[in-house]
């Protein structure tokens, strides 16, 4: 099947408009149709692109090319990343850049214009075919983004991208895109400078190839002065035009890396130094330099595990569940309840707003409501200014927002889920209370991050139907949800919660009903250990900056206090209950919470939180044992805070709690923000070797021993990823 088609068009007369008409036959239409959904680029439709345009070249009578997708929602969605994952030499990866860049190079070179009209997604490779035209056309269509996000796979933009995009837009307009991987949508687009023009959805064709002939129409003189306007200001143009000023914006750039990644991630260093005299040296040699860069990140650790994580991410995404069939999909235009207008039921409405789900919110008393109704309007606000919306799109998207102080409207809703406060006796009172008004194929969901699902489900009528649907603070940030099946949870309900999950844009993660489900049965043991740490002498600032250098994106200590002191106690005992005493409280929490040093929430926990920034609270010592000062390594406590949660992981396995460490590694990715580099806490397992992390569990001694699953694979050789097996199954292989 070939990736491309193409066939010779024009316009017909209108008589409007001063743009000259371009007839019949004297447009090439050029249609990506891959067979990939999103219309990946793989090394075979580069090359039948390549032979396309010698044929193109020499076409008669051509004003013009019209590059356009014949995939909805999606124009180019990039570089087939499995491929990308696959690649082992370096030397190839390069020159598959090379071939790329020059191809790519082609567009420009036709001797008449190339237009790229972009419907859907264009990112990676696909911008970079696109900036190989002279004019890009966005159309203005919700699923349009366009951009490079290449580095949150390890790599730069490798098939001219580090280059072209400078030379388009400038320096300072080009680095931050390329450093953040951020999707623009079609007007930020053009006011970037990425793209030349934006057009209306309907009829994008037809209205996109007018569009083309109106940029051509005074000679490009209309296209150069909005490139101009959108590289910035006189003095932005200025600064990156001196030596100087362009060392001055790589110095900030970087300290603007190293501050966000620590120095982990080497695709971003790597990307400042190839844009930074991209318009400064000729083009030839900043590819060349490209191809070779792009070569060595791409075989590197970091990019597999990072591609490890991508896959992991896409398996989530299109995840179906156990049940088969439209009795367990999402319907579309269905309608969200949620009972509870506090932080996480706002946010979770905020949410599903944004991903065009109506919404009926309830709240017992009018303050709480207005508050929750007040946060969602400010997040969409935020969007209007980023320009992510306009005002128009605002007022529709609050249309589909409904409130209530009663029970009234929830009849017709596909799902209703609490978000009230974490008490068992309150949530089976509000499912009581709700339940004779909801449709029997009605969803009832609980937001809870710990509470038994199956005791909830002992006060339903209709049990079958209640899920647990676990979302992370903050809603619209943390990309995870754990889906929970209680005992009596059917298989359609379990299915239809992830497809909402998915349809809110977020990563589900099924899960079994136990205490802590996966991500806080799994962070307990690590909060537990820097605590002891803390409590043998460490240093607790110190603690928390080893963690970070890790590559977490909070320490330990630091965290306690975010989420809470009197919570994590509150866990602790609910873990400890289950799991005896492998995970039993720690006296230290207790006696904070004793005194009132809950954190955040008071002003004081490990830290003081009364100045611009956490100061470490002298007042811990006076809780602490009297002891000296203890000599730990980095590497001492990394692997004294991390070996508990890999063990406990262990556990959830071998207990079928979640079913794969591909799952688990998402989890802990998406859910605590462990370091995607290292590609999941189980991926890290593996690398760093399961027999030494048995030896240093045993040999701390205490209450924790070795799961059996941890010492089989350890004395078999196997890994928790073993050549995609399940843990069990390594085991008998290896």
């Amino acid at each position: 099947m070939s990736y491309w088609s193409w066939y010779r068009g024009g316009l017909s007369h209108t008589g409007s408009g001063p743009a000259p008409e371009v007839e019949r036959g004297e447009v090439i239409h050029l249609v990506a149709d891959g067979e990939s959904a999103a219309n990946a680029l793989t090394r075979e439709s580069i090359e039948e692109l390549d032979g396309l345009l010698d044929r193109i070249a020499v076409e008669s009578a051509v004003k013009l090319v019209l590059l356009s997708s014949a995939k909805d929602g999606h124009f180019i969605a990039g570089a087939d990343v499995e491929r990308i994952g696959a690649l082992t030499d370096p030397e190839e990866a390069a020159a598959l850049a090379s071939t790329a860049q020059r191809v790519f190079g082609k567009l420009g070179e036709l001797p008449f214009p190339t237009i790229a009209l972009i419907r859907g997604t264009c990112l990676g490779g696909g911008l970079e075919l696109a900036l190989g035209c002279t004019h890009r056309i966005a159309v203005d269509d919700p699923r349009t983004r366009i951009g490079l996000p290449e580095v949150q796979l390890g790599i730069i933009p490798g098939f001219g991208g580090s280059q072209r995009l400078p030379r388009l837009i400038g320096i300072p307009k080009a680095l931050p895109l390329i450093l953040s991987g951020t999707r623009l949508p079609a007007r930020a687009a053009f006011k970037s400078g990425v793209v030349d023009a934006v057009v209306p959805s309907e009829g994008a064709i037809e209205v996109g190839l007018r569009a083309a002939v109106g940029l051509l129409a005074d000679g490009g003189r209309g296209v150069r002065r909005h490139r101009q306007r959108a590289r910035g200001s006189l003095i932005e143009r200025a600064i990156a035009g001196t030596a100087l000023g362009r060392a001055w914006i790589a110095k900030k750039a970087r300290q603007g890396v190293l501050a966000r990644t620590g120095g982990h991630y080497p695709a971003p260093l790597a990307a400042i130094d190839l844009v930074i005299p991209a318009t400064t040296r000729p083009l030839a040699e900043g590819l060349a330099e490209e191809a070779r860069v792009v070569g060595e990140l791409v075989v590197s650790p970091v990019c597999k595990n990072l591609v490890g994580v991508f896959f992991a991410s896409e398996r989530a995404r299109k995840l179906d569940g156990p049940a088969e069939g439209p009795e367990g999909r999402w319907p579309a235009g269905a309608q969200l309840g949620i009972l509870g207008a506090g932080v996480m039921g706002a946010g979770v409405a905020s949410v599903a707003l944004d991903r065009g789900l109506s919404v009926r919110l309830r709240d017992l008393e009018e303050g709480p409501l207005l508050r929750g109704l007040g946060q969602i309007a400010r997040d969409g606000e935020r969007k209007v200014r980023r320009r992510r919306r306009t005002p128009r799109e605002q007022e529709q998207l609050l249309a589909r927002l409904t409130h209530t102080t009663d029970l009234q409207g929830f009849g017709r809703c596909d799902a209703v889920l609490e978000a009230i406060v974490e008490r068992m006796d309150i949530k089976q009172r509000a499912l009581r209370e709700i339940e004779p008004s909801l449709r029997e194929d009605c969803l009832f969901l609980t937001n809870t991050s710990a509470l038994s699902v199956s005791e909830l489900q002992a006060a339903a009528e209709l049990p079958e139907r209640v899920v647990g649907l676990h979302f992370f603070n903050p809603v619209p940030r943390m990309p995870l949800v754990e889906v929970v099946a209680g005992e009596r949870t059917a298989p359609w309900a379990v299915s239809r919660a992830i497809g909402l999950a998915q349809a809110l844009g977020k990563y589900p993660v099924v899960v079994q009903d136990s205490p802590g489900f996966v991500v806080n049965r799994l962070l307990m043991p690590y909060l537990d250990a820097a605590v002891r740490l803390l409590e043998e002498g460490v240093p607790g600032p110190r603690i928390d900056a080893v963690a970070r250098g890790f590559g977490l994106p909070m320490g330990p200590l630091r965290l306690i206090d975010e989420v809470g002191v009197d919570i994590g106690v509150e866990v602790a005992r609910t873990l400890h209950e289950a799991f005896g005493d492998r995970v039993a409280p720690s006296p230290l929490l207790e006696a904070m919470a004793a005194e009132g040093w809950l954190g955040c929430k008071s002003g004081r926990g490990f830290y003081r939180h009364d100045g611009k920034s956490p100061t470490w609270s002298a007042d811990v010592s006076k809780l602490l044992p009297r002891v000296g000062a203890a000599d730990r390594s980095d590497e001492e406590i990394i692997t004294t805070l991390v070996d508990p949660m890999v063990d406990e992981a262990a556990h959830c396995l071998d207990e079928g709690i979640v079913e794969t460490a591909e799952a688990v590694d998402l989890a802990m990715v998406m859910g605590t923000g462990f370091p995607p580099f290292r590609g999941g806490l189980l991926r890290h397992a593996d690398d760093s070797g399961l027999s030494a992390i048995v030896a240093r569990i045993e040999a701390r001694g205490g209450a924790r021993t070795p799961s059996e699953l941890l010492v089989d694979l350890a004395a078999s050789g196997a890994t928790f990823h073993g050549a995609g097996l399940s843990p069990a199954d390594a085991i008998g292989s290896a």
